[in-house]
């Protein structure tokens, strides 16, 4: 009886450890990241597998420099997500987001994709907004054949054909650069001087935009570049304004697009700036607003709104209402609506597939044709992308404008008496 006694106690022993480490949630000792979660987990092991409960994880910059732009998408994915549950989930499924922090460290990330791919079962995985992480991540995720999407914009984790798990449902910068040159042609320009970035997108899209000008006739007076940390760009502002272009374009990172913009309006610079996306509430702050923030124009799914008010797009202002009320605040950086779109995006593939397995999510989301945020988001051409329709809009007092009506309302002479410019 002793002995049946000391070995029963063992073993109760042995299944108090093993519940305290597998319920413990502690997903963060190997990467360094924070992990948020949204909706109830359950027993997050057994409900992946019965299909109670699908898990997202997502890979973002939620702190550090670029973070206002990896906590909007965050915003964006949890938004999606409470209204996707409140609406049956995924087939009956809850979906659940846990969230890491990246730190805006490609090694970060990679770290964390591979902890997700070892033993955590997620059902899917997004990406950052930092399209440098998304390249360093993606052979991995489509190697273990897990659906993903990404929420960077560059054109390079979206070449590989290979990549058949991989989707995004934002914006491919290489697809707008040629949009941005026709934009610049119709202002009647045919000079630009660029500025950009050495990250990832920042650096791809500039020579794709390039590419674009020397084809359609635009003469690019000097290319500068900075690093994403950078903080003084008087010398390459120096540059470009001696080089007397018609117009300046942005292809930078978040971090550096206001202070970019205040720099260039404090040194004399008071033309016309294109942006590689639109310029965002946090930017628009950090270079001042306007007079600093007009005349920026530029093509692009999206409209950084300020205000619910200036909206007349039904479902991307039912979207501003639902974020505003749940967060109290409209979208600093428009990754809130990539996040959002990323997730609906999703949700119509599962209803689709009828099934939440990899492979027909995979398969039925080159079926989706839905409406998003930024127009009709289509993955029927197989390039695995959402959005190849986009409008050219220009930033006047806080509000953005479709280049169309503030040509036909006398925009471009208002713009020509205000900055003193003759073109």
């Amino acid at each position: 009886m002793l002995l049946a006694l000391v070995m029963l106690l063992g073993l109760a022993a042995c299944a108090s450890d093993t519940t305290a480490d597998t319920s413990s949630g502690d997903t963060t000792a190997d990467t360094g990241s924070t992990t948020t979660d949204t909706g109830d987990t359950g027993d997050s092991g057994d409900a992946a597998t019965s299909g109670e409960t699908f898990r997202i994880g997502t890979y973002l910059q939620l702190t550090g420099s670029n973070s206002a732009a990896g906590t909007s998408g965050q915003k964006g994915i949890d938004l999606a997500i409470k209204q996707i549950n409140e609406q049956g989930g995924f087939n009956g499924a809850t979906v659940v987001a846990e969230h890491f922090d990246t730190t805006g460290s490609t090694e970060e990330a990679v770290k964390i994709v591979q902890r997700m791919l070892t033993g955590d079962n997620y059902d899917a995985i997004i990406g950052s907004v930092n399209s440098n992480e998304v390249s360093a991540c993606i052979s991995y995720l489509n190697e273990a054949k897990v659906y993903n999407f990404g929420l960077g914009t560059s054109a390079t984790w979206m070449e590989d054909p290979d990549m058949i798990y991989t989707f995004r449902a934002s914006a491919n910068n290489n697809r707008i650069a040629p949009l941005d040159v026709d934009l610049i042609l119709e202002l009647g320009y045919d000079s630009v001087a660029i500025m950009n970035g050495t990250d990832d997108t920042g650096a791809s899209t500039a020579d794709a935009f390039e590419a674009a000008c020397e084809e359609k006739g635009v003469t690019v007076t000097t290319r500068q570049q900075c690093d994403s940390e950078d903080t003084d760009f008087s010398g390459q502002i120096s540059q470009i304004i001696a080089s007397d272009p018609d117009c300046v374009f942005m292809s930078l990172i978040g971090t550096t697009f206001g202070p970019f913009v205040k720099q260039l309006r404090n040194m004399g610079y008071t033309g016309m700036i294109g942006c590689k996306e639109c310029f965002s509430a946090e930017y628009q702050n950090v270079a001042g607003g306007a007079p600093n923030t007009n005349y920026i124009f530029y093509v692009y799914p999206y409209v950084a709104y300020t205000n619910i008010e200036d909206c007349n797009i039904p479902i991307m202002r039912e979207f501003l209402e639902a974020y505003q009320a749940e967060y109290n605040e409209l979208p600093a950086h428009e990754a809130a609506y990539r996040g959002y779109d990323t997730m609906m995006a999703m949700w119509e593939a599962a209803k689709i597939a009828g099934a939440n397995d990899d492979e027909s999510l995979r398969e039925a989301t080159n079926q989706v044709v839905t409406e998003g945020l930024g127009g009709t988001m289509d993955f029927t051409d197989g390039s695995r992308e959402a959005y190849s329709n986009f409008n050219s809009f220009i930033l006047v007092d806080g509000k953005d404008m479709l280049v169309s009506d503030w040509l036909a309302e006398g925009g471009y002479e208002a713009y020509l008496e205000a900055s003193g410019r003759d073109r």
